[in-house]
């Protein structure tokens, strides 16, 4: 199994608190509020919170409670009645799982929150033990901080969990080279024992950093094997063998939620994203990103549309990539580190222009039309990695350049490389600080802290509005933290992000009923009458659809009309008078 390095256990525990420390630092505001705020420009978070509380609702199952779920990776609770598919989506089922009773004490915010906070500390202490395996325990320590507090991994803490919690790069690597440095059976055995558990359970983290880090992996023992072949051939049978038994480990462990992907409703049948958007720009490694202390808004690199700013999070600093680039250049013919700063630094090098995707941009430009990304994107299920995702990869790269390089500058005799270490450490770490994040509030109508049980029966089929939408904004999809604070009590019309239907290959939103239309076509100008032909289409669909309630938030956001007015469109329609309970009208439908 995976061990702690040789050495004092104490000093593995300052580093875990320090690391602690640092996130409960970074992330504040959450700590001071675990169950009403989130960190996040968009509202992915909504769609994660929804998760950890379907997780918790299908395992009460397991003991005679909860709303009757019972499969863990597709459920009717979203989307009624056509469901939605676990598997395709971000459930992150090996975070949800484990907290199953956080979520139950505290409720699904709480547990979402605490994994955030969590995400850089466990991402630290991997990338730590990764580079341990090349420089003493101090570097190490150095390395794992800037990996796991790097710009890319508090971007993606803005509302991709699933990204944000990423000790598997690292790992996998470790793997790699214990394996090719394995003497004897016994070694390869247990390395490849402890790898296929990791490759299994990351199946149910994130299938695509799970993708993304098998193109990085590829790309390492290719390139040990093109400049390393007398080490690297030494050590192939090892990597061989111990790769396919931890392959077939983690497949095995995996199978469910392929089984699920393959063998379910709602699988994509095309690309989830278009190509050639989420490219990493040339100039993005020195652009400050929006969660840093420099940042604080907006790249304003051009794109060829819009990215949420969790996604940009290719910058490391002009600071730091001179440095690792002076590293490289010192050692690079090193007898102790050479072939570990050749191999390391050409991965990295190559790993960016992957992320660069294709075509590759220059300041929003596009410079190069087709790159070698096109194979990526023309293959099975490597087609959903987003390229500007894989700079997670070539950030591990730099960490341990930086921690290499701090290593060996300060133990030279030179008190001028001394002291230029020390201000070139310091000036990469300051620049690519995030410091306290910024939280917002979630919006939570009073009516879903209890008021619900009474007007809800278990089980009804809820339409809400606003209903959730595929809009990288803010409250765009709160209405799946209400159904997730109820502890899925009902189920829900609505969803984000479903997979495909019968007409669409990929769909993003639930699709749209007759209300939902209305409302969108009538946007800008006052709804009709409830007893006109247009409210006789919407009660009629209703009532097709089997709608039990109407919940309109008072103050929700994202509504094309006031919610009075929808209400009393509403009620005019289907003949049911609507109420206020707090903070939102409640129509109950004949």
């Amino acid at each position: 199994m995976l061990s702690v390095p040789r050495g004092p256990r104490r000093a593995w525990s300052g580093y875990l608190l320090v690391l602690v420390l640092a996130s409960l630092i970074v992330f504040g505001g959450l700590i001071a509020h675990p169950g009403t705020r989130v960190f996040a420009e968009n509202d992915d978070t909504s769609l994660f919170i929804w998760w950890f509380a379907h997780a918790a609702d299908v395992v009460a199952g397991w003991f005679g409670l909860g709303s009757g779920e019972r499969n863990l990776l597709y459920s009717t609770s979203m989307n009624h009645p056509g469901g939605v598919n676990g598997a395709w989506n971000t459930s992150v089922l090996g975070l949800a799982l484990p907290m199953v009773p956080v979520t139950w004490l505290a409720g699904p915010v709480v547990a979402y929150n605490l994994c955030i906070i969590a995400a850089p500390v466990v991402s630290a202490l991997a990338a730590a033990r990764f580079i341990r395996s090349f420089l003493p325990r101090p570097p190490a320590f150095l390395g794992g901080f800037a990996y796991g507090f790097s710009t890319y991994l508090i971007s993606q803490a803005a509302g991709h969990l699933n990204l944000a919690f990423a000790p598997f790069p690292p790992l996998v690597a470790l793997g790699i080279v214990q394996l090719l440095r394995s003497e004897g059976r016994g070694a390869t055995l247990r390395t490849a024992v402890w790898l296929g558990l990791v490759i299994g359970w990351q199946f149910y983290v994130s299938t695509e950093l799970l993708a993304g880090t098998f193109l990085a992996a590829v790309t390492l023992v290719l390139c040990w094997a093109l400049l390393s072949w007398r080490t690297f051939r030494s050590g192939l049978p090892s990597l061989v063998g111990g790769g396919v038994m931890a392959s077939a480990l983690g497949l095995l462990i995996g199978t469910p939620l392929l089984a699920a992907m393959f063998g379910l409703p709602g699988a994509p049948r095309a690309a989830i994203r278009p190509h050639g958007v989420w490219n990493n720009d040339v100039f993005d490694p020195v652009v400050p990103g929006p969660f840093t202390l420099l940042g604080g808004g907006p790249s304003p690199i051009p794109r060829r549309v819009p990215i949420d700013p969790s996604e940009v999070g290719g910058y490391v600093g002009i600071v730091w990539l001179l440095f690792a680039a002076a590293v490289v250049i010192c050692h690079w013919r090193s007898a102790r580190y050479g072939r570990m700063v050749r191999v390391a630094a050409t991965t990295g090098i190559l790993v960016w222009l992957l992320s660069m995707g294709s075509p590759w941009y220059f300041w929003g430009r596009e410079f190069v039309a087709s790159t070698p990304f096109r194979i990526v994107e023309s293959m099975p299920v490597l087609a959903n990695v987003l390229p500007m995702r894989l700079a997670v990869h070539s950030t591990l790269v730099l960490s341990l350049l930086l921690a290499l390089g701090a290593w060996t500058g300060l133990r030279s005799r030179r008190f001028a490389v001394r002291r230029g270490t020390i201000l070139a450490v310091i000036a990469s770490l300051i620049l690519v600080t995030p410091g306290a994040v910024h939280t917002r509030p979630i919006i939570i109508p009073e009516f879903y802290q209890g008021a619900y049980a009474e007007a809800i029966e278990p089980g009804a089929v809820v339409k809400t509005l606003p209903r959730p939408i595929a809009l990288a904004s803010p409250h765009a999809d709160e209405a799946m933290t209400w159904q997730a604070l109820t502890g899925m009590h009902y189920r829900e019309t609505g969803g984000y992000f479903i997979g495909s239907t019968d007409i669409s290959p990929v769909i993003y939103s639930a699709p749209q009923d007759e209300l939902d239309r209305l409302l969108q076509d009538y946007a800008g100008r006052s709804l009709p009458r409830g007893s006109s032909a247009a409210g006789t289409a919407v009660a009629e669909d209703l009532q097709e659809r089997g709608i039990d309630h109407v919940v309109i938030a008072l103050d929700g956001r994202h509504l094309s009309h006031s919610p009075s007015e929808i209400a009393r469109f509403v009620s005019g329609a289907t003949g049911a008078p609507y109420l206020e309970n707090g903070g939102v009208y409640i129509i109950d439908l004949p």
